[in-house]
């Protein structure tokens, strides 16, 4: 499945314009960054509540299929322009890590 295909099943709201026809592999949750830079995928979707600046160095570290915000948390302009500088999908979610993380599952099943 691709990241457009994702994202329309997940109900996600786009806060960037990227490509979407990156493929996901799997999904990875968490939080501390250098743990996702050691144990996130590439193609991975990133399901975290962390807005800092660097996560966007993370995700392109890991070449993730996207970002995902979750817990309807607030996202800065700046973080969603260098989102877009650096090519990195971001999306946001009013639901909970746990509830996209389930939902996931079931679309890449």
């Amino acid at each position: 499945m691709n990241v457009e295909k994702y994202a329309k099943a997940m109900g996600l709201t786009a806060l960037t314009n990227c490509r979407q026809d990156k493929t996901i592999t799997d999904a990875y949750i968490g939080d501390l960054l250098s743990v996702v830079m050691g144990n996130c995928d590439e193609g991975n979707v990133w399901i975290t509540v962390q807005t800092h600046p660097n996560i966007l160095t993370v995700a392109d570290l890991n070449d993730v299929a996207c970002v995902v915000i979750a817990g309807d948390t607030v996202v800065e302009q700046s973080l969603i322009d260098k989102a877009e500088d650096l090519d990195v999908c971001l999306f946001k979610s009013e639901k909970e890590a746990y509830e996209l993380a389930w939902r996931t599952h079931e679309v890449l099943k």
